[in-house]
Formats: structure tokens, C-alpha cells, sequence
């Protein structure tokens, strides 16, 4: 588990880190989606985006999750880690598809593990981690610093600030009666 969470902590660091960069968060001559509004946080981007992108991008997490698990495949092709397979090994998907087979791999698609030799894929793998270790750290130390927090090394960096909260992505999607979740929330605990 410390191997996946380290692979999303990383894409969310740099996520983040692209986000907030002017050709991302600026203004586009196309919107990239319905109710597009530039110069502004990537939390607040995240805000911004239709519930049903949102779900979308969930959906496709949630396919590459199964897959990841080794959902519709034989033992033959792949092992699970806590069945005694390798820790972070992610399945081929080069040339499956159900309408157009896929033309690479995800985890790598150059093909260039292939060529390594087993120490310097163990190498690598502790590599992984220990890099995933500080994403997990700097993501959160980023999110900190933009609720207003006080972190000494990134208080001096331009780190946008975000007056929503980054624990409830759904907060401006759901509304019941016309409340929003947390108003709804605020008002059972009345």
C-alpha cells in the first residue's frame, strides 16, 4: 500500500506544482471545460470542474485500480503481492482494449525496465518509495501552507491560498433542498 500511495502522492505533487503554473491556471483560447476560470488555485480548479468530470476522472481511477488488482486475469499472468507476487507491480495493458488496443504500457512505456538488471530494479523500487515518502510530505506540507498554515521552508514560496476544504472534493456538487453538503452537515448538528 505504501508503494501505491507514494505513486499518487507524487502525481498529486506535481499535479499541483503544473496547476500552478500560467499555462494551466491562465487563460485559455479554448475553455478545457464548462465553467473554465483562470488565475486561480488548483484546488479551486478542482472546484470549478462539473460534477460529471469529476466522476469521469473517478471512474477512470477506479478502472485502473481493478485492472492494477489483476481484475480479469488468470494467475498465469499476474501474481498479487499479498498472494506473493512483487510489491508495485503494475499488469501490461500494451495491446488490450476493448474497442482500440492500447499502443503502450502504463507503468512503463518505453520498455526501458527491461533492460535492467534485478539489483538495479531493486534499486529502483527503494528508490520509489523513499521518493514517494516525500511527495506524501510535500503534498500535504503544500496543502498546509495554502490553508493558511505555517510551514518555515514554504511560507516564503507564492503558494496560492484556498479558503475551501481540500478533505471535501464534493462540497460544491451536492446540494439537498437547495443547501450545500456542508451547510446540510452544520444544520443536523443544530
Amino acid at each position: 500500500a505504501e508503494i501505491k500511495h507514494g505513486r499518487v502522492a507524487m502525481a498529486a505533487f506535481l499535479g499541483y506544482c503544473a496547476q500552478c503554473t500560467d499555462l494551466v491556471k491562465g487563460e485559455h483560447s479554448i475553455a478545457p471545460y464548462k465553467g473554465f476560470v483562470a488565475d486561480v488555485s488548483p484546488q479551486e480548479q478542482w472546484d470549478n470542474i462539473p460534477l460529471w468530470g469529476k466522476l469521469q476522472i473517478f471512474t477512470l481511477i477506479g478502472m485502473l485500480e481493478s485492472y492494477g488488482e489483476g481484475a480479469g486475469m488468470d494467475e498465469s499472468e499476474y501474481v498479487h503481492y499479498t498472494k506473493g507476487g512483487l510489491p508495485g507491480f503494475y499488469p501490461s495493458i500494451k495491446g488490450k482494449g476493448a474497442v482500440t488496443p492500447l499502443p503502450l504500457d502504463l507503468f512503463d512505456p518505453f520498455g526501458i525496465l527491461k533492460t535492467q538488471s534485478p539489483e538495479e530494479k531493486e534499486r529502483g523500487r527503494r528508490v520509489e518509495i523513499n521518493n514517494g515518502r516525500g511527495a506524501m510530505l510535500g503534498i500535504l506540507a503544500i496543502l498546509s501552507v495554502s490553508k493558511g498554515l505555517v510551514v518555515p521552508p514554504l511560507d516564503l514560496l507564492p503558494i496560492p491560498k484556498y479558503d475551501g476544504d481540500v478533505m471535501v472534493p464534493f462540497s460544491n456538487d451536492f446540494s439537498f433542498f437547495g443547501h450545500t453538503f456542508n451547510r446540510v452537515i452544520d444544520w443536523g448538528s443544530r
